[in-house]
C-alpha cells in the first residue's frame, strides 16, 4: 500500500490472466462501436477474442515458470490480525486458470463456424466477461472479490444462453436467471454471516478467527450456517443435487457451444469458488462441512447417473452426465475432515485433478456433438441413436467421441478417467469413510452403462442416413485440441495425480 495515497499496490503480472480477457472485451466493443454491423470485421472480432485468451494463457505460463507464490492487493497485519491479501497466485490458482482458459478457447472455436457466428460481438463480449470472472475466482482471497468474481462468471453466461433467440433459448435463459438470483442470494447471505462471525472479509483472517479455541460456540454456529449457505449458493453453479434443476433445460435451450461452455468453464469457476472458500477460508470448520460435502457428492452422482440412464437426447444426456460428474468433483472435499493443511492439500488436489480430467473429456464429447448437430436434420435435439454407424462415415470424429466417453467412464484407453476417479476417492478412503467409497464405486458401474451404450452405437450398422461433413478450420482445431488433451492426460496421468503440488495459500 502506498504511504502517500493509501492505494493498495497491484502486481500487474499476477492479475494479467484476468486483465487480458477484459482488455480483449473492451477491444471488441471498440471495434464494434467504430463499425457496427460491418460483416467483414467478424474476423477481427474473432482474432481479438482469441488473442485475449492466448495472452491470458501466456501470463499463466509465465507465472508458473516463476515457481513462486505471489500476492497483491494486500493489507498489513497489526496486533492480533495477520497480514492478508485479496488476490493470490499459487499452484492451485494457476491450474484452475489454465483449465478455464483452455476450455474457453475450445468453446470459442466451436462457435465460429456455427449459428453463433451471426452474433460475433455480443457473443465474444459475453464470453470474455465470463472468462474474466472465472479466472479471478481461483485467486480470490477475500469474500468481496469471491462474490464479485463469481457473479461476473455467471451473469454473462445467462445472456450467452439467450443468444439462441428462440422460445427454447428464452426458457433456458430465464431458468438460468432465476437460478443465478437464488444462488447470489444464498452466497451473499452466507458471506454476510461469515463476516459477522469473524469480523473480517479476508480468507486468511477468517481462517485464523475460526481456528481460535476461545471463539464462542454461538459465534461459531453463526459461521457454520454462513458456510452452509455460501456452499449452497456455489452448488447451483456446480449443478450439485438438489441445486441442479436448471441444468437440463438450460443446456437444451442454449446453443451447443454455450452448453459446452457451461459444462467446462462454469464448472471450473464453481469448483474454484468452493475449493478456495472451504480449504482456505473456513478449513477449521471442516469437521462440520466435510460430511455434508460427502453427502452432497453421493446424492449428486447417484441422481445424475440414474436419470442419465433414461435419457435419449444427446444434449440432455450430457447435461445429466455433468451433474453426475459434479459429484465426483466435490467428493474429495469430504476427506478434509481432520482439518489440517495436509488434508486440505489432498482434498483440493483431488477436486482439481478430477476437474482437469473431466473438462478435457467433456470438451472432446461436446466438440463432436456440436459438429454432428450442424449436419443432422434434428439439429441440437438429435438423439443418441443418431450416432449409430458414425465410425464408418466419420472415423476421426467417432474416435474422439469414443475416447472422450471412455475417459468419462474411467475405462481404457481413457486411463485419465480411471486415475482421476482414484484420485477423487482416495481422500475418502484415507478417512475410512467406507459407505461413501462404496457409493462412489457403485456409481462407476452406473456411469459405465450409458457411456458404453453410446460408444457401442458408433460401431453398429446404421439404421438410416448418417451425417457426413467436411471439417472446417476452427472445428478441426477444437476437435484436435480436445482429443489431444484426452490422449496426453491418458499417456501422462501423473499430471492429474499431482496437479496441485504447492501449498495452499
Amino acid at each position: 500500500m502506498s504511504p502517500l495515497t493509501g492505494v493498495q499496490h497491484v502486481d500487474w503480472l499476477a492479475v494479467a490472466p484476468v486483465v487480458a480477457p477484459l482488455a480483449a472485451l473492451l477491444a471488441v466493443l471498440l471495434v464494434d462501436a467504430a463499425a457496427p454491423g460491418f460483416a467483414r470485421l467478424r474476423h477481427v472480432h474473432d482474432a481479438i477474442a482469441i488473442l485475449g485468451l492466448v495472452a491470458a494463457g501466456a501470463a499463466v505460463v509465465r507465472l508458473a515458470a516463476d515457481d513462486a507464490d505471489t500476492a497483491t492487493a494486500c493489507v498489513p497485519g497489526g496486533g492480533l490480525e495477520v497480514a492478508a491479501c485479496s488476490f493470490a497466485v499459487s499452484a492451485l490458482t494457476l491450474t484452475l486458470q489454465a483449465v478455464v482458459i483452455g476450455a474457453a478457447v475450445v468453446c470459442l472455436l466451436l462457435t465460429l463456424d456455427g449459428p453463433g457466428a451471426r452474433d460475433r460481438a455480443p457473443h465474444h463480449v459475453l464470453l470474455l466477461a465470463a472468462v474474466t470472472g472465472a479466472t479471478a475466482l481461483p485467486a480470490a482471497r477475500d469474500l468481496a472479490t469471491l462474490v464479485v468474481a463469481f457473479e461476473t462468471a455467471t451473469l454473462p453466461a445467462i445472456a450467452l444462453v439467450a443468444l439462441r433467440r428462440d422460445p427454447q433459448g428464452a426458457q433456458g435463459a430465464v431458468t438460468f436467471l432465476f437460478t443465478a438470483l437464488a444462488s447470489l442470494g444464498l452466497l451473499l447471505l452466507g458471506a454476510a454471516l461469515i463476516l459477522a462471525a469473524t469480523g473480517s472479509a479476508h480468507l486468511d483472517r477468517i481462517s485464523a478467527a475460526l481456528g481460535d479455541p476461545s471463539l464462542p460456540p454461538r459465534v461459531r454456529a453463526v459461521a457454520v450456517v454462513g458456510v452452509l449457505l455460501a456452499v449452497g449458493g456455489v452448488a447451483f453453479k456446480l449443478s450439485a443435487v438438489p441445486f441442479h434443476l436448471w441444468t437440463p433445460d438450460t443446456y437444451a435451450g442454449a446453443p451447443l457451444p454455450v452448453a459446452a461452455f457451461l459444462a467446462s468453464v462454469s464448472k471450473a469457476a464453481g469448483t474454484a469458488a468452493v475449493v478456495v472458500l472451504l480449504t482456505i477460508g473456513v478449513l477449521p470448520l471442516a469437521g462440520t462441512w466435510a460430511p455434508i460435502m460427502g453427502l452432497l457428492a453421493a446424492v449428486t452422482f447417484t441422481v445424475g447417473n440414474l436419470v442419465a440412464l433414461r435419457e435419449r437426447v444427446a444434449v440432455r444426456l450430457l447435461a445429466w452426465s455433468t451433474i453426475a460428474q459434479a459429484g465426483w468433483v466435490i467428493l474429495p472435499l469430504a476427506g478434509a475432515e481432520p482439518g489440517g493443511p495436509a488434508q486440505a492439500r489432498a482434498a483440493a488436489a483431488g477436486a482439481v485433478g478430477y476437474l482437469v480430467a473431466y473438462t478435457a473429456a467433456t470438451l472432446a464429447v461436446f466438440a463432436v456433438v456440436v459438429v454432428f448437430a450442424r449436419h443432422h436434420p434434428a439439429g441440437e435435439e438429435h438423439a443418441v441413436q443418431a450416432y449409430r454407424g458414425l465410425a464408418r462415415r466419420e472415423p476421426v470424429a467417432a474416435a474422439i467421441l469414443a475416447f472422450g466417453l471412455a475417459c468419462l467412464a474411467g475405462l481404457p484407453p481413457g486411463i485419465v478417467g480411471l486415475v482421476a476417479k482414484v484420485v477423487a476417492v482416495r481422500p475418502v478412503v484415507d478417512l475410512a469413510t467406507w459407505p461413501l467409497a462404496l457409493a462412489a464405486a457403485a456409481n462407476v458401474v452406473l456411469g459405465l452403462v450409458y457411456y458404453l451404450r453410446w460408444a457401442a452405437l458408433l460401431f453398429m450398422p446404421s439404421a438410416g442416413p448418417v451425417p457426413t461433413w467436411r471439417v472446417r478450420t476452427a472445428e478441426g482445431v477444437a476437435l484436435g485440441a480436445a482429443g489431444a488433451a484426452c490422449v496426453a492426460l491418458s499417456v501422462w496421468p501423473q499430471l492429474v495425480a499431482g496437479v496441485v503440488p504447492g501449498a495452499l495459500r
